[in-house]
């Protein structure tokens, strides 16, 4: 009977798909051709305990973000009980830094010899690097999940609710804030600001870039992204959860369902705005602006008039990582922890490689090494073949 039955649900099913009936997902992984060289070995790797969990996509609560970064020859990241310092050449714990709250809401931020991280209450801390040291914490009372901007004067952090604040970087007083006036709907992502000529370069969840004077926090100007596409408020969402990038005389910004625009640096006059919706951070190579939008597709842009030069769809829906360079080439990777090639001028796919990785959700490179982690916390290295 049993036999019968599976008979005739493959049947059953061999007929659905004949008619049509059962359709494939059309947001369904694109499939890797396999046709490419291998180009990185596995110099280490470290289990990490903290679980590396995403803020949910249109959901109402945001959950943990815990990137690390990367100082000298150390990797730092959060762990359950400390900040852990991660030998970059061994992958061997090099040393462990007290943290204040267990319930570290942000990953760690690392520069000036200190070293900055944000708890689930919405306060933030600052410490010393060579002892662990608490230098000042600030009570926000406001979730920060985005990387920090630490300069030698100020410390620069944007809340999930759209605030940008300046603090004092010796006594964490609060030197100036901003507040945006946020959407009804967001995606929940935040920007990190991104200082350049003494300004400090912000996008925020309602779809718009400010440049505002790093030493005092007044507003040059503000303009918006992209112009509003629809009527309803699921059409009307634009956050700007990637940060802007400023080079030259100009500084360029995207958003979701929205545009990359070239803005003139002092004025903020348009220069060009082309369409693309993104929640990842654009990049500059050379000539060009490479920004991957929301279906995974790799697209560079030229950064004088903002035409397609290259796009590679290979990789859709593939939920690849943020995009990073080393010489000519740019390196990524993906939902099934793959590492992944290209050539940053052609586009074209020149390397693949398999690792023993889950969602690789962060990758960075330091002196030819690529550093991963994934959605389970683990860490590894690789050395590029």
């Amino acid at each position: 009977m049993k036999n019968t039955l599976k008979l005739f649900s493959i049947i059953f099913l061999t007929g659905c798909q004949t008619l049509g009936l059962i359709n494939e997902d059309p947001r369904a992984p694109t499939a890797l051709s396999g046709d490419n060289d291998e180009f990185a070995s596995q110099a280490w790797s470290r289990e990490v305990v903290t679980p590396i969990i995403t803020y949910q996509f249109f959901g109402d609560n945001i959950q943990p973000s815990k990137f690390f970064d990367i100082s000298g020859s150390g990797v730092y990241l959060v762990g359950d009980e400390a900040v852990e310092m991660i030998n970059i050449d061994s992958g061997d714990l090099m040393t462990s830094l007290n943290i204040e709250n267990e319930q570290v809401m942000s990953g760690v931020t690392v520069a000036y010899n200190t070293y900055l991280y944000s708890d689930i209450e919405g306060k933030l801390y600052l410490h010393n690097l060579n002892n662990g040291d608490l230098k000042w914490k600030n009570d926000l009372k406001d979730l920060v999940i985005s990387k920090a901007l630490i300069t030698p004067l100020h410390v620069y952090v944007q809340t999930s609710s759209d605030v940008l604040y300046a603090f004092d970087f010796q006594t964490g007083e609060i030197a100036w804030s901003k507040n945006a006036q946020a959407p009804l709907l967001s995606i929940r992502g935040t920007s990190n600001p991104v200082f350049y000529e003494g300004l400090i370069f912000a996008t925020f969840s309602n779809g718009r870039l400010a440049a505002i004077r790093a030493e005092d926090g007044i507003q040059l100007w503000e303009k918006p992204i992209s112009r509003i596409k629809g009527s309803t408020e699921l059409e009307k969402l634009m956050d700007a959860d990637s940060p802007a990038i400023a080079f030259d005389e100009f500084v360029y910004a995207a958003n979701y369902n929205g545009s990359l625009t070239r803005f003139n640096i002092r004025g903020g006059e348009k220069l060009f705005s082309v369409d693309l919706s993104t929640t990842k951070p654009i990049k500059q190579f050379r000539d060009m602006v490479l920004a991957v939008n929301v279906d995974d597709e790799i697209i560079a842009f030229d950064a004088l008039n903002g035409t397609e030069k290259w796009r590679n769809s290979s990789f859709k829906f593939r939920k690849i990582s943020e995009l990073i360079f080393i010489g000519n080439n740019i390196y990524f990777g993906d939902l099934e922890g793959y590492l992944h090639k290209l050539n940053a001028q052609t586009g074209e796919t020149i390397g693949q490689q398999a690792t023993e990785l889950e969602e690789i959700v962060q990758i960075e490179a330091r002196s030819g090494r690529l550093i991963a982690q994934d959605s389970r916390g683990s860490l590894s290295a690789f050395d590029l073949n």
